[in-house]
C-alpha cells in the first residue's frame, strides 16, 4: 500500500437521524481536533426535529447532505461518496472524539504505509446527572485481525481512522443492515487483506442510553449470528484458505445468541440453539453448556443477572 501525501485530508463522517440532543456535541469535537485538515461531513437520515437546523447552523465550517429515512448504514455510504479525503473515520451523532485523535492516527499511518487502518481504545459513559466513564476490556490485535475479529467485534465505528482506498475497496457498509453493520463492515476489511494498526490511547466516546429493552436486546444478538452465517456462507471459501476454523466460530456465535435468549425469557428456544451449537469444541463451550443446564434450575432474574456478568464482547453500539 503506497504512502499517502504529508497531513492528507481527513473525512469525517456523522450520519444523523432525530439527534438534535447530541449533535452538536459530535460536531464540535471534529471541528475542535488538533489535526487541521479536516473535513466534517453530516449526513441527516431524513430527521423530523432539528436536527437539519442544527447542523446549518455552523455554516461552511461543515458539510450538510439530506436524504431520505434509509438506517445509518446508508447515511455513511452517502458519506463516503461525498467525501474528498485520503482518510475516513466514521461518528455517531451521539459520540465524540478526543481532541487528538485525527493527529495521532494519521501520524501512524503516514508512518506505516503497510497498514490501511488503524485503530484505537475507546471509554464508555453514561449521562444522568454527571458523566461516568467507564472501559470494557477487549482484545487489541494488530495486523492481521480477521481470526479474532470473527470471535467478536472489539472495534467501535467510531474508533479507527481508515485509508478511503480500502473504504472504497470493499464497497462501504451494507446497506440493509442496520445492527452489527459496523463489525460486518470491518470483517470484510479485514479479509481482504489489510493491515490494522492499533494505538494504546483512549481516542473516542461512545455513549450508553439508558434506553434498550430486552427486545432491542434480542434483536442486537440476533443480527449477530445472521452476520456471522452470512458472511461465513458468502467467503467460505476465502476463509477456508486463510485455515481458519468457521464451524469453531459459528457454533460460539450460536450459543451465545441461544445464552441471550434465555437470559430474555425465550429459555427453551436458547436451550435449543446452546446444545445445538455443543456439538461442536469451541472456546468456553462449557460455561454455555453449564448455562443452559442451570436454566433447568435457576430462576430467570439469577440468570439474567449471570447472563450479563458473561459478556465478553460489545456490539460497538
Amino acid at each position: 500500500m503506497m504512502a499517502a501525501e504529508k497531513n492528507g485530508r481527513v473525512s469525517v463522517i456523522i450520519p444523523a437521524f432525530n439527534s438534535e440532543r447530541f449533535l452538536a456535541g459530535a460536531i464540535n469535537s471534529v471541528l475542535s481536533q488538533t489535526y487541521g485538515n479536516i473535513e466534517c461531513i453530516v449526513v441527516d437520515d431524513g430527521s423530523n426535529d432539528n436536527t437539519a437546523a442544527i447542523a446549518k447552523s455552523y455554516g461552511r465550517r461543515i458539510l450538510y447532505a439530506y436524504k431520505t429515512n434509509a438506517e445509518r448504514s446508508a447515511a455513511r455510504n452517502t458519506g463516503i461518496g461525498i467525501a474528498t479525503g485520503q482518510y475516513i473515520s466514521f461518528l455517531d451523532a451521539d459520540d465524540s472524539l478526543a481532541s487528538g485523535k485525527i493527529a495521532e492516527q494519521v501520524d501512524f499511518l503516514e508512518g506505516h504505509p503497510e497498514c490501511g487502518a488503524v485503530y484505537s481504545k475507546v471509554k464508555f459513559f453514561r449521562e444522568n446527572e454527571e458523566r461516568l466513564y467507564f472501559i470494557l476490556h477487549r482484545p487489541t490485535p494488530a495486523g492481521d485481525i480477521l481470526a479474532p475479529l470473527l470471535h467478536g467485534n472489539f472495534i467501535t465505528v467510531h474508533s479507527p481512522l481508515i485509508r478511503k482506498s480500502a473504504v472504497e475497496a470493499v464497497g462501504g457498509f451494507t446497506p440493509d443492515l442496520s445492527h452489527n453493520e459496523d463489525w460486518e463492515f470491518f470483517l470484510r476489511l479485514a479479509l481482504s487483506g489489510i493491515s490494522f494498526g492499533f494505538l494504546d490511547e483512549y481516542h473516542a466516546f461512545c455513549r450508553m442510553h439508558q434506553s434498550n429493552t430486552s427486545r432491542d436486546e434480542i434483536r442486537m444478538h440476533e443480527s449477530k449470528w445472521q452476520v456471522i452465517n452470512t458472511f461465513v456462507s458468502a467467503h467460505a471459501e476465502k476463509l477456508q484458505r486463510k485455515q481458519i476454523d468457521v464451524q469453531k466460530e459459528l457454533a460460539y456465535h450460536e450459543a451465545d445468541y441461544g445464552k441471550a435468549l434465555i437470559v430474555y425469557g425465550r429459555v427453551n428456544e436458547g436451550r435449543h440453539h446452546i446444545f445445538t451449537a455443543c456439538r461442536n469444541r469451541f472456546p468456553q463451550r462449557n460455561k454455555y453448556l453449564f448455562f443452559a443446564l442451570a436454566s433447568f434450575l435457576l430462576n430467570h432474574k439469577l440468570l439474567e443477572r449471570a447472563g450479563r456478568k458473561g459478556h465478553l464482547y460489545g456490539n460497538g453500539e
